[in-house]
């Protein structure tokens, strides 16, 4: 298998898909190197990594940093600097590696760590800033919170109403000091109100109608700015605009503090799309498909496939809507590979005769998620032409990713949950139809 997949690579990147077509040439074979990091085996992942890398231009850095674990796994030092190097090149901060949740262990056992730190020390990423400015722009507008300031007798039925605190303790020069809190900063939103009645009624859904009119002109002024930024510069990825694209200085108030817990958690940086955070949260009732946008994006290696997933679940949320939102029912079409893992739990004082009980009962047990009025194989078809792999590999990576990894793995959704079992006899039943993870 492994062999027919080298020799398909080599065969793409001939004539064959003129355009670089991602879907083919690229992503099924990082699928198979990510497969291989499943099962343990770097030697073969960092092959399917290699072959995969002379397809195409511009690989993801995601992608880089893989298969420089990987070849720092097996001891090829050379390998590794050569993919770290890259991944600057794309704006990761060089200074970030000796931070990082895998590479920290690398730089304070390899000797000639700090020359190849100051090599990267060197390297200038080739990034648009003046797009990377205009698009944190746009996506601080489309973040913030909009606040639509009180009436005075909205102020006041407010301080009559809620026992706030007029005085709050604060820390200032090492000590403990009172200050005076002002109920206005703290009650200028409207949902502090429920069931007003009358004049209060009526001001409550005037300033509404007028929050919500500056919302939707927010939203369409996003939206617009960014269809039009990708008429004239193409899709914004990682090689135009640096990692993530999103500079926590230029995040909105609202956001910053995801911001910083996201940064943190295994080099989000190296997986997000700050384009993709923008049509997340942005969608105006009278907006165009974006999906012909995503797709060629997807096609052209400027996006990750599974961020079409990403995107279609925060348009359902963000309409607060059914799954199927369209017409292509894509939610359910693309799917997330989510499996469930479980353990049994017996209700307090039951005891059951059952062979081996406490054995099973220390175990997990594995479900896959409800695919609903799609076969799996009509959901593989949809996915392998975006690239993604297919449902069995997505619940495998899913498998992986139950315990922290540093591996940067996106197929598959892992969900774990303790079921609590009030007979015997449904017990022996559960058991009986379960599968167990191994």
């Amino acid at each position: 298998m492994k062999k027919n997949l080298l020799f398909l690579s080599i065969l793409f990147s001939g004539n064959c898909f003129a355009q670089g077509d991602f879907t083919r040439i690229y992503h099924p074979i990082i699928n198979s190197a990510e497969l291989a990091i499943v099962d343990t085996n770097y030697y073969e992942a960092l092959d399917y990594y290699k072959a995969a890398f002379d397809n195409v231009k511009k690989p993801f850095a995601k992608d880089y940093y893989n298969a420089a674990i990987c070849a720092a796994m097996i001891g090829k030092m050379p390998k590794v600097f050569d993919y770290l190097e890259k991944i600057v090149e794309k704006g990761y901060p060089s200074d970030s590696l000796r931070k990082d949740v895998f590479f920290h262990y690398v730089a304070d056992t390899c000797k000639v760590w700090s020359k190849f730190e100051n090599q990267l020390r060197l390297v200038k990423p080739e990034i648009n800033q003046e797009l990377r400015d205009s698009l944190n722009k746009i996506y601080t507008l489309g973040s913030k919170n909009v606040q639509t300031p009180l009436t005075a007798d909205l102020r006041e039925y407010f301080a009559k109403n809620h026992n706030l605190p007029q005085t709050i303790i604060i820390k200032k020069n090492g000590k403990d000091t009172t200050t005076a809190k002002t109920i206005i900063s703290i009650v200028d939103s409207l949902g502090f109100f429920n069931n007003l009645s009358g004049k209060l009624k009526l001001q409550q859904d005037s300033l509404r109608k007028i929050k919500n009119e500056i919302f939707s002109k927010n939203q369409h002024f996003v939206y617009n700015s960014i269809v039009k930024i990708i008429e004239n510069n193409g899709y914004p990825d990682e090689n135009l605009i640096g990692l993530s694209g999103r500079d926590s200085q230029n995040s909105s108030k609202d956001r910053r503090i995801f911001y910083f817990s996201e940064q943190n958690y295994n080099n989000s940086m190296l997986n997000s799309s700050i384009v993709l955070d923008i049509f997340s949260s942005s969608f105006p009732a009278e907006e165009s498909d974006i999906s012909s946008i995503i797709t060629q994006a997807v096609r052209d290696g400027k996006l990750l496939p599974h961020h079409i997933n990403r995107l279609n679940a925060s348009r359902g949320n963000f309409r607060n809507q059914a799954v199927a939102i369209n017409s292509n029912n894509e939610l359910n079409i693309f799917s997330f590979g989510k499996v469930k893992a479980y353990r049994f739990q017996l209700d307090a004082n039951l005891k059951c005769n059952i062979p081996d009980l406490e054995k099973k009962l220390s175990r997990k047990y594995w479900q896959k998620e409800s695919l609903q009025e799609y076969s799996e194989a009509e959901i593989n078809e949809k996915r392998l032409d975006i690239g993604l792999e297919t449902l069995a590999d997505a619940y495998k990576k899913a498998f992986f990713k139950a315990y922290p990894r540093v591996f940067i793995i996106n197929g598959g959704i892992y969900q774990s949950e303790l079921s609590y079992v009030s007979s015997c006899e449904i017990l022996e039943k559960m058991l009986k139809e379960s599968t167990l993870v191994r």
